[in-house]
Parts: structure tokens; sequence; C-alpha cells
């Protein structure tokens, strides 16, 4: 079916056009003209099938741009998805007169949402949480909303917002059409659906056929755990590619192989987890975008809904915690009609992975061996910059060395031998140089004794344990890392630190219970040494057996004896007050 089919606005058909539509995709040709006609649908494609224009088409029909209420509600998983739905909004109302729409999700400033809703948009586009809290203000009126859109409703009940939409939904009280998006639609899902659309709703459904799946080409490559990071760098080194996704399971691995690849290799990285400020995440977003960075680092949920075209590379770093992840994942390339190519790193416990994901995407997947050759010699290629600037000293200490070294080694040694020396080395660790895990347990053993001396090791029913992503490779030690905490929580004092433990990238310490609310409001979101602090409440390994219980099998807090015999809680300054509050310390 052709654009021009639908008798859409003069204003909407111009917008399409110059995007460049002109066919249907399957989704939008089964949905398009069930929305317009009034009909609730649920609809099931896999990512980067046009399921935006299928939704956004119709609901831009139906706005009434002289009205200054909220007519239309889209309700997304994650701000990045948020965002990128206001951007495709925005090219296809183009040409609309009066059109307003808002962008509400976490992580921006809410003064800058509020200002967008004084502007009385007729489209709001959000997140479950600040959609709830701006509702809980009464900055946000739902009650003239007529057409709802949940969008990526398989994502949103995987993580955990479902209760989160059933009270935004309370609050569109006016007859409305509904619209529910997904890749994926499973028996909970079908359960929502009966909940929120008509009886007469339409069901679609796309699946990608074997075609469709060939379009992405999947690969495994066997490499144990401490030989993956050389592997990416290879990898990376020796492929041609226009941008990449590389996906690991955890933020902190993110982090690391963000710095791994941008020191060694010659690609533009960004990345995005969990512990980014949402302006970082914005701009690593538009450099992606703009080609500005042709490598994305990420975890499942900081790149659930990123709809990217022209990714033709996937590399998953670690295997996904769900299965159907790895179908999000390999998903971001072979988009519409173009192809791509998806690796997986496997360790040989993960050789079964192979058959079941070849059964869930109906795809065989090929086994795939690094060319390290390949990659030296694109390493070598790139070293142009370097071998153009002045090189005197460097000249001077080879020969030096090849002359040190014959005579030990009682033969010859060239330039060549040692150049191709220092090569194999590079290219066998190319973390060398980075921020390594390092041991740091003599550290930690030292501070472990010196909680001992105070008798204070022993985690104080009054204290509170807290991790932050701070450590030695953040140039943070002790005493560093004491004054940063002290510079922001101002009642605090030195003596009230105990078992402070810190390791490469990230450290632990506890200091009293009462200090907890200042702890977290005044340090999340600041820097050390330019690194954007996170930090969270958690608790001893070895106690978390003891979490509930003590040992006579009492909760703990019901009965203080239990917890501590006669021994007096902890009191700073050694006061006997057990009244100690926030308020109190004055933060």
């Amino acid at each position: 079916m052709k654009i021009t089919e639908l008798n859409l606005q003069p204003n909407i058909e111009k917008a399409l056009t110059e995007m460049g539509y002109v066919d249907l995709t399957s989704i939008q040709e089964m949905t398009l003209s069930p929305l317009l006609d009034g009909f609730d649908v649920i609809g099931e494609a896999p990512t980067g099938t046009g399921k935006t224009a299928a939704y956004c088409v119709p609901m831009l029909e139906k706005i009434v741009p002289a009205s200054g209420k909220v007519q239309a509600l889209v309700i997304c998983p994650t701000r990045e998805l948020a965002i990128q739905v206001i951007q495709e909004i925005s090219k296809f109302a183009k040409y609309i007169p009066s059109i307003r729409y808002v962008a509400i999700y976490g992580g921006q400033k809410i003064s800058t949402q509020l200002r967008g809703l004084k502007s009385n948009p007729q489209i709001v586009v959000g997140t479950p949480g600040r959609l709830n809290d701006l509702i809980e203000r009464k900055n946000l009126n739902l009650s003239n909303v007529s057409y709802l859109v949940l969008d990526e409703c398989d994502e949103m009940l995987e993580m955990g917002f479902i209760k989160d939409v059933n009270k935004i939904i309370e609050k569109v009280t006016l007859p409305h059409q509904t619209a529910l998006f997904s890749a994926t639609i499973s028996p909970e899902i079908k359960k929502i659906s009966e909940k929120y659309l008509k009886e007469d709703a339409r069901h679609f459904q796309i699946k990608r056929t074997p075609s469709q799946d060939n379009q992405i080409s999947q690969k495994y490559v066997f490499v144990d755990e401490d030989k993956k990071k050389e592997a990416i760098v290879n990898l990376l080194s020796s492929l041609s590619f226009t941008r990449a996704f590389v996906f690991c399971r955890t933020k902190h691995k993110v982090m690391q192989i963000e710095k791994l690849l941008k020191k060694n290799t010659k690609n533009d990285v960004v990345s995005l987890q969990g512990n980014l400020s949402q302006n970082r995440r914005d701009k690593a977003m538009k450099a992606f975008r703009n080609y500005e960075a042709n490598v994305m680092v990420a975890t499942d949920i900081a790149a659930r809904g990123i709809d990217v075209s022209d990714v033709d590379l996937v590399i998953n770093y670690d295997v996904p915690e769900e299965d159907e992840f790895y179908l999000h994942r390999i998903g971001r390339t072979g988009r519409v009609d173009k192809s791509g190519t998806a690796y997986t790193f496997l360790n040989q416990k993960e050789h079964f992975l192979v058959k079941k994901y070849e059964k869930m995407t109906n795809c065989h997947l090929d086994e795939y061996t690094i060319n390290k050759g390949e990659a030296m010699k694109k390493y070598l290629e790139n070293l142009e910059s370097t071998v153009t600037s002045d090189l005197a000293d460097e000249k001077k200490a080879i020969e030096e060395a090849c002359e040190s070294l014959s005579k030990r080694l009682g033969h010859e040694v060239d330039p060549i031998d040692l150049a191709a020396a220092l090569l194999k080395e590079k290219m066998a660790d190319p973390d060398s140089g980075l921020a390594k895990e390092k041991d740091y347990s003599s550290a930690h053993n030292k501070s472990i004794e010196r909680n001992k001396e105070k008798k204070r090791f022993v985690t104080d029913p009054d204290n509170q344990r807290f991790f932050i992503n701070v450590g030695y490779e953040d140039g943070a030690n002790e005493d560093t890392l004491k004054s940063f905490v002290m510079k922001y929580c101002k009642g605090l004092e030195l003596d009230d630190f105990a078992d402070v433990y810190l390791k490469g990238t990230f450290s632990f310490f506890e200091v009293p219970k009462d200090s907890t609310d200042a702890i977290v409001h005044y340090l999340e979101g600041t820097k050390f040494q330019g690194k954007l602090v996170h930090i969270e409440k958690t608790e001893r390994p070895e106690d978390k057996e003891k979490k509930s219980f003590n040992n006579d099998r009492k909760p703990y807090g019901k009965d203080k004896k239990s917890s501590g015999g006669d021994k007096k809680p902890f009191r700073r300054g050694g006061s006997s007050d057990s009244s100690h509050s926030y308020k109190k310390r004055r933060y």
C-alpha cells in the first residue's frame, strides 16, 4: 500500500513524502487503517519495522490543534525511546500549524518539563515514573486524552512499570482509543490488553520470516573470559563497518570496555549506562546518531527502544541475561530492508546457547575465528599520524635496546625483531596501561586491621554501608575518599567512618545511619575528579544471611538486646543520646 492511498491531511502527507515514505511497511499497512477508523489496536512486530509511524500518523490526524488540552498520551519504558518518539512526531507534524508536544522523563530538570506543559501541548510522551510524579503534583491533567499509546509494552512489563502504567491510565477518564505496540506479545501482555483495549480491538502480528532473519548474519566466537578484552579490540580492528553496538551485562563493564576501545582502537566510542547523567546520555546519543561516534557500548536497559539506522554490526561482549534480550540486541541491525552482522562471545560452558539462538531466530550461527593478522595490519596502518611525528628519542632507544639484547642473547636483534615483539605483546594485551582491576587486597587488609584496632570492624547496628563508584583508578585513597564525602556532608567527621574498602573502580564505606539521607541526597550526581558519582546503600556480603534474623531467630530491630547484648550502640562524639536525626546534623 502507498502512503497516498490513506487519504491523509495534506500537511501530514507532505511531511511523510519529504521523509521518503512511499510504501508502507507490513505493520503500518495492517494497523494504520484500523487506527484511522477509530479501532483499538494491538500490534506485535520486531524492532525496526516502523511501529512509531504506525501509531503517530493516526494520532496526528485526530489532534485538534486549536485546543490547548492534552489529547494524546504515549507511554514509553525508557527516556531514550521517549525522546526518539518526540523527534519522530516533530518530523511528521512539521507542517501542522499550532501543534505542540512535550517529552516527560526522569533525569531531566523537572522545571524544563513544567515549562513545556505550560505551553499547553496537545501531545505528551513520557516514562511512567515522571508522568506519575507530575500527575500527583497536579501539573499534568489527562482528563481530555482521547488517544492513548503503550509503546514497547513488553519492556515496560519486564522493567516492572505496569503498576505505574495502571495508575496513569486511571487518570484517562474520557472515552479513548488505545494502541498497544510491542516487539513480543507474552501471555502477561495479552491479559493487560484485555484490561486496556475494547472487545472489538484488532490484533495484528508481524514475525520475522527466514528471509528477514537472513538479513542478519549471526556468528559466535569462542573466547575465554580473560581473553575477551583482547578479542573485542582485535575484532573491531579487523572489521569494516559503519556503526556498531557493543552490549555488556553491567554498567561497570560498559565503562571498562568504553575506555578499552577508546585507547586501543581508532574508533570514536560512546556509551550508555545507568550511571550517566541525562545530559551525557543525550550527548552520547546525539554523537552516535550524527555519525560523530561509530561505536556505542551499552547495557540492555540503557539501549532499549533506540532506533538508529545504518547500524551494521552488533557485538555481544557478554551473553544477555534473558534469551529474549538476544533478539532485541541483534535487532539493532538488519532493520527494514538492510543487512548486518551479529557476533556473540561465548565460553565453552555457553556452547549450548548456539542451538538455542538458532531455534529462536530460524537462522544458522556460524563459528568465527578472529583474524589477528588482519587486526595487526589495521593497527599498524592506523599509526600514520604517529609515524609522521618526531621519533628521534624513540629511535635512539630502539637502537640501544637492540644492541643490549644482541649482547645478552648472543645473536643479532634488529629493529624489525624488536618491533615485531612489541606488536605481539601489544596485541596479546590491549588492556596494558588501562584501568585493570588490580589486586588491592593488601590495602584492604590494612583497612581491616585499622578498623579492628578501633573495635569497629563488626558492622554496628547504627551504621549504614554504602557503595560508591570511585576507587583507586579514579585517584582515590582512603583519606581523599573520606574528605570527598565530608565535603558534601558537612556534619560528618573522620571518626564516623568505618571499614573503608577501596577497589580499582569502586569502594565501600560505613557511616552512622542518621547520615543516610544526606549521603544519598548530596553525593549522588556529584563529580570526583571529573567522574560522575553514583552511590547507593548496600550491606556486608557476610551479613546477608543475617539480614532478617539474629542468633535468637528474632527480626532485627524488634529486640535491641539480641543484636549486641549490653554493648552500647555507636554514637558520634560519645553521646548517649539516641535521638540523632538527619535534621539535627544540619547537612
